[in-house]
């Protein structure tokens, strides 16, 4: 019997004493039990890391392996990257030490994945995003296509698993950027990626990461498109300006 777990959980944390025990929480009480959880944290300065080892024990009843370490980072990407690095399951994911997944997140991902092609190397569902107060907001999640992932990345990538023979195809995430990292790998998936996609939500998100810092995530991911060429430079600037003017636009109609 393979001692192997098919899922592997990562969270890259750095000073998130607020959220990362309702985090570690939801991923101790998910139904399936055939995973790892392992955390990367940044060298936090607060009180994350006692509340990492708090779950020890927790863990350690459950018979779920829990790994952490903690040291600096050159950001998420890298913190990602490490995580790959110390992973042993098959199915790879990225969950934000703010967000938390549903209890029958991993039913839903191993039955898709049963059900699905046998070159199914990723897939992805919805995730309902809340707001510091855990008051829902919206659902976000579309099917991967990859045309459209390079135009406006609309995938969830928290409620996202990737097989690990996808990293060791077309490698890890880049640390040059740190917002789009995602954007620039998925980008560089283009031959390899073979998605399958369910129409549930998984986990909820807090409206609040660094994804959501909109000129610079906007800003820099322009830079990732003009840098592959796969789009006409027009188009690229032109989806730039049009995404960051409805974002203001939301804005300005919230307040």
């Amino acid at each position: 019997m393979s001692t192997t777990p098919f899922f592997s959980i990562v969270t890259a944390s750095y000073n998130s004493e607020k959220t990362i025990s309702d985090t570690i929480t939801s991923v101790l009480n998910l139904d399936f039990k055939d995973f790892e959880y392992i955390i990367i944290d940044g060298n936090s300065s607060d009180n994350t890391l006692e509340i990492i080892q708090s779950f020890v024990p927790k863990f350690e009843a459950k018979g779920v392996p829990y790994k952490f370490i903690s040291e600096k980072d050159k950001g998420i990407y890298d913190a990602w990257n490490k995580g790959i690095q110390l992973s042993s399951g098959e199915w790879i994911s990225f969950l934000g030490s703010d967000d938390m997944y549903m209890d029958d997140a991993l039913i839903n991902y191993s039955n898709k994945i049963n059900k699905s092609d046998i070159g199914t190397n990723y897939i992805s569902s919805q995730v309902e995003i809340i707001d510091e107060k855990h008051q829902f907001i919206r659902v976000i999640g579309k099917p991967f296509v990859w045309e459209k992932v390079v135009r406006n990345m609309n995938i969830a990538q928290v409620g996202s698993f990737h097989k690990k023979e996808l990293f060791e195809k077309v490698g890890k995430f880049s640390t040059a950027y740190k917002i789009v990292g995602d954007l620039d790998f998925y980008i560089r998936c283009k031959d390899y990626i073979q998605p399958a996609f369910f129409e549930s939500i998984t986990a909820k998100m807090q409206n609040g990461g660094v994804s959501n810092q909109i000129y610079k995530a906007l800003k820099e991911a322009l830079v990732v498109k003009l840098k592959y060429g796969y789009n006409p430079s027009f188009l690229s600037y032109f989806d730039f300006y049009f995404s960051l003017l409805k974002c203001y636009i939301k804005l300005i109609l919230k307040k």
